[in-house]
């Protein structure tokens, strides 16, 4: 039988010679989380883009999640940057009620590996809104050397 590795590991633990360092932004990197919860009795609209954290230069977004205790029915949530709204999560709805559930990011975003610039990142909302009376809260989870 063959013996694989991930991408992360080739050139360091395959028999290279002399082993390479893995790159510490990914392999034995920290974890981080923000938190970032809608203003109670704010209602938001079709179309509005809510700041809701940065990921900085040299991190990876690994996890992308939402908790509400409403459910959102048909409102559909992007979540990426202002040039590109969908960087990371493309138009998902959101129906869970009171439990953390993980939006994102795609694997491409993932693969593509740790940022070369700092990005401020928003949820642009699609087809509906969010009433004033619900309550939602986003979760970043990165990795990186701090």
């Amino acid at each position: 039988m063959a013996t694989y590795y991930v991408s992360q590991f080739i050139g360091v633990k395959d028999g290279t010679v002399p082993p390479q360092r893995a790159d510490g932004r990914v392999v034995g990197a920290k974890e981080s989380q923000t938190l970032g919860s809608k203003v109670a009795g704010q209602a938001w609209a079709s179309g509005d883009k809510i700041y809701i954290g940065e990921v900085r230069s040299g991190e990876l977004l690994i996890g992308v999640s939402a908790l509400s205790d409403t459910t959102l029915g048909t409102t559909t949530l992007s979540i990426g940057t202002l040039l590109t709204p969908t960087k990371y999560v493309n138009a998902q709805t959101f129906t869970p009620v009171n439990i953390k559930t993980p939006l994102g990011p795609t694997i491409a975003t993932i693969l593509a590996g740790p940022l070369t610039a700092d990005e401020d990142i928003y949820v642009t909302l699609g087809v509906g809104g969010v009433a004033a009376g619900i309550n939602i809260a986003f979760f970043l989870q990165t990795l990186g050397v701090r």
